[in-house]
């Protein structure tokens, strides 16, 4: 299985009409980092000069990082983003390319419904389309988007008795098909705001729009092309901070699926470093044949590793969210991961950081998330690695 390959979207805007990328230095050596709770010291190694080493943008296109013998890092500047070619029905390999974003709430609770800045409001003003319209270049042209739905799609009244209650109505699907997004997870918190009619509601729904559901022992099953994707996901609590997911992985291979998405709902919220639990069941995650873990439900972003020819994203943090009409941490990312696949099987993805702002707003937002650009893509970017582990294509600190 050939190493996976890395890529930083900086400049993503710029990225398409052919403007090349900065080159950036990083450290993120961190042998320190244990199966048990991380402290804020472990989890987080220096960064380092991270703009001083910025070349000139006239350079070449593509900048190839690092050695052989591990992930490699490199920069696309243009055509990445480019619609994926027809590929011949009868001919393998093909590439396959898959999108990966954060949690996701199309509506807002009882309270946030009486604001004027609400989500239901921008909805009504802005239209359907409007939510994932600064996203189009990025999920319009990959061959699937998975997303965490985190919240319900139903008119039912009941709700528990928790903090945050949320739920939209059955048009809402409408955003989601509009945005380009063909499947999502609902494994996490928000799936029973409104009790085991709310969460069958939601299901049926979403699947009545298109759209391919999974998570909580709920397999999902993507085709295009003749490649099938599977997918799976749980949420907390985890039993003794352990999942093990090779009976899902097993079926979904059994159904045909060459590459096998595992979901979690996980971690602490708003805590910038990933836990020893996290690491754990991602680890066995991967372990159990999973082509790559993304997890979710933090709402900030948190550190990706390096595993086994694969990774692990420990939290892409949020996407169109409904549940906060001003988020104090507005910087997110969606993982682009390109697949060469194979009859049976598909070789080790390779992974693209793209780095995206909540909203274009610097005061309350608009819930149309947009691509970051220039210092604040780098920003971002900088901050994800800062946490990240077993990045070995980077020697030294250093590219």
């Amino acid at each position: 299985m050939k190493k996976g390959i890395l890529t930083a979207f900086l400049l993503m805007t710029t990225l398409l009409a052919g403007t090349a990328c900065a080159q950036m230095n990083y450290d993120l050596t961190n042998p320190n980092l244990t199966y048990e709770q991380l402290s804020e010291d472990e989890a987080m190694p220096e960064l380092v000069d991270v703009l001083d080493a910025a070349t000139d943008p006239a350079d070449a296109a593509v900048t190839i990082i690092g050695g052989t013998d591990g992930p490699t890092a490199v920069f696309v500047a243009d055509g990445a983003a480019d619609a994926q070619p027809a590929q011949e029905a009868d001919t393998w390999p093909r590439t396959f390319t898959i999108t990966m974003a954060g949690d996701t709430t199309l509506g807002s609770t009882d309270d946030l419904r009486k604001r004027d800045d609400c989500f239901e409001a921008v909805a009504e003003e802005k239209g359907y389309g409007w939510f994932f319209s600064g996203l189009t270049e990025l999920f319009a042209t990959d061959d699937l988007t998975l997303i965490n739905f985190e919240g319900t799609l139903t008119e039912e009244t009941q709700k528990k008795e928790k903090k945050f209650n949320f739920k939209g109505p059955q048009a809402y699907t409408d955003i989601l098909t509009l945005g380009s997004v063909e499947a999502v997870t609902v494994a996490n918190n928000h799936t029973l705001d409104y009790g085991s009619q709310g969460r069958d509601d939601t299901i049926a729904n979403l699947e009545g729009a298109g759209i391919v559901v999974s998570g909580n022992g709920q397999l999902g099953v993507f085709e295009k092309n003749g490649v099938k994707v599977g997918m799976t996901g749980y949420c907390f609590p985890y039993k003794d901070g352990k999942k093990d997911i090779s009976a899902d992985v097993k079926a979904l291979r059994e159904m045909g699926c060459q590459i096998v998405i595992a979901s979690f709902h996980w971690g602490s919220e708003y805590r910038e470093d990933f836990t020893g639990e996290q690491r754990t069941i991602g680890r066995a995650a991967i372990k159990a044949g999973a082509d790559i873990v993304v997890g979710h439900h933090p709402h900030i972003v948190q550190g990706i590793e390096s595993y086994e020819d694969s990774y692990i994203l420990y939290s892409v943090g949020n996407l169109v969210f409904g549940g906060n009409v001003d988020p104090d941490d507005r910087d997110a990312y969606a993982a682009r991961v390109t697949f060469t696949v194979y009859e049976d099987h598909a070789d080790a993805p390779e992974l693209t950081i793209v780095p995206l702002r909540l909203t274009e707003l610097t005061k309350g937002t608009d819930y149309r998330p947009v691509l970051a650009e220039g210092e604040e893509a780098d920003r971002i970017v900088s901050r994800i690695l800062k946490r990240s582990y077993k990045m070995e294509g980077f020697e030294n600190g250093a590219w």
